[in-house]
């Protein structure tokens, strides 16, 4: 599956900002209650947040090797035309100067 530039850029930067907020949220929890918030939670809990997390990284894997690509792709891109003008320019026959 390939997906655009911007696309891949808006997914990143989603993926990111969930695993920053899920990491902070497991943090919080850790703080404040420690050892007991953990033994109250269910396993169901435990499981969603842990797919969570396993989302959110899969997420940024993807979205940032597809980002890559296309950053590379439009490198590639740039080095062609530029090539290209440059053995336009060299064909050009010189103008006489008077």
């Amino acid at each position: 599956m390939q997906v655009s530039k911007r696309m891949a850029i808006h997914g990143l930067n989603i993926s990111i900002a969930f695993f920053t907020a899920l990491s902070a949220y497991g943090l919080l929890l850790y703080f404040e209650g420690g050892a007991e918030t953990a033994k109250a939670t269910t396993l169901r809990t435990t499981l969603s947040y842990l797919a969570g997390i396993a989302a959110c990284i899969a997420g940024i894997g993807f979205f940032g090797i597809q980002l890559d690509r296309r950053k590379s792709e439009e490198r590639r891109e740039e080095e062609a035309r530029k090539a290209a003008d440059a053995a336009r320019k060299g064909r050009r026959k010189p103008v006489k100067g008077g």
